[in-house]
């Protein structure tokens, strides 16, 4: 993990934007699971596409937590007809800017009881300014 967030710094494209709508991120190479946020005064949204019936869900890391802090988490199932199971959902998670600066929030996606089980990862860049008002973008990571 700590060489991943390293070489972030030295491969990376990072996509900025002014979080007044909804953002949704393209689909990346590992295939999926989209991170859409939004921004509202201090506080940013960001909602993950998973599926929790395969035993896979998102946990997250704050790089600064004296930047950001966690405020919740909640998953929901996509409605799906009676009687359908392995139906996915989405994540969603909420931070609250705390101090100016800017910090990351690192997202991984997979059965984390299982070392090594993960199959995907998010990053997004949260800044806050001096009046603690968040925008945020998602940081691409070259894998080519």
């Amino acid at each position: 993990m700590k060489q991943l967030v390293l070489s972030i710094f030295s491969i990376l494209i990072i996509m900025m934007s002014s979080c007044a709508m909804p953002k949704k991120a393209a689909t990346t190479p590992d295939g999926g699971n989209p991170l859409t946020f939004s921004c509202k005064g201090s506080t940013v949204t960001a909602v993950l596409e998973g599926n929790a019936t395969t035993g896979c869900t998102w946990n997250y890391k704050i790089k600064d937590t004296k930047t950001v802090k966690y405020v919740s988490d909640e998953y929901v199932s996509t409605q799906a007809e009676q009687g359908i199971v392995g139906v996915g959902g989405k994540h969603t998670f909420v931070f609250e800017g705390i101090k100016q600066g800017t910090t990351y929030v690192i997202f991984n996606y997979g059965q984390h009881w299982k070392k090594g089980q993960d199959f995907g990862s998010r990053i997004m860049m949260i800044m806050v300014d001096a009046e603690l008002q968040v925008t945020a973008a998602e940081v691409k990571i070259n894998e080519k």
